[in-house]
């Protein structure tokens, strides 16, 4: 099927030392890829165990390129209703690392995100128990935010994965290291993200050092691409 994100590839190749449920390959947060390019290049760069290969047969969608903006005619989750959440997604999908809530048990999960402890906000939400949230973090706590939903979706996705959502609370509720979980690193893949916040870094200065893995990534999937870029 056609990627929702396939219009771009951003984020840090996974280091393998951090392989999990969540993040499987040596590919970066956004692959940009659909499913059928992906397998290929699960045959072709041979990650699959004891050198097997699967039997794919691929059926290519017509009139798509990477640049084609599809909409998705069915949410994929009760927790991604909207294409603003499906766009987001890649920097908000972050807080699951974090004690902040991202909206989970809320109207509008992935577009927003706050804490009980955080302050200067006049933005606020309560998570409740709702079907495909049954215990979300912070669960019948009044948090101060961000509502995100007035950013245009053009703005979103053309900044790609954007740290300024992780960056600004982790500044303001000046919990140091303990800010994040040992699932962070699950998610994003690396190390240096973490400590890059901590010592203080901006998220352009992040962005800079996972520019070289996107480069890379972007070579070394060429040969599978189904699609024109």
């Amino acid at each position: 099927r056609p990627n929702p994100n396939g219009h771009y590839v951003d984020g840090p190749i996974l280091n393998m030392q951090y392989k999990s449920g969540v993040g499987h390959l040596p590919i970066p947060i956004v692959h940009g890829m659909t499913l059928g390019e992906l397998a290929l290049m699960i045959n072709g760069e041979k990650w699959l165990p004891a050198g097997r290969r699967c039997n794919l047969v691929i059926v290519k969608n017509k009139n798509y390129t990477h640049q084609t903006m599809y909409q998705l005619p069915i949410a994929p989750s009760p927790n991604l209703p909207t294409m603003k959440s499906i766009y987001l997604y890649p920097s908000t999908c972050l807080f699951e690392g974090t004690p902040v809530s991202l909206g989970r048990g809320t109207e509008a999960p992935f577009e927003m995100y706050g804490h009980p402890n955080m302050t200067g906000y006049n933005y606020s939400f309560t998570p409740r128990s709702v079907k495909g949230a049954k215990n979300p973090p912070q669960l019948n706590k009044l948090c101060y935010g961000v509502d995100l939903r007035g950013l245009s979706n053009e703005e979103i996705y053309s900044k790609g994965i954007n740290l300024e959502y992780i960056i600004a609370p982790h500044h303001n509720l000046k919990m140091g290291d303990k800010f994040f979980t040992s699932f962070f690193e699950l998610l994003v893949g690396v190390d240096y993200i973490r400590t890059s916040i901590i010592d203080g870094k901006s998220a352009n200065e992040i962005r800079e050092m996972w520019k070289g893995d996107v480069q890379k990534f972007k070579i070394q999937r060429k040969p599978y691409l189904l699609y024109e870029e």
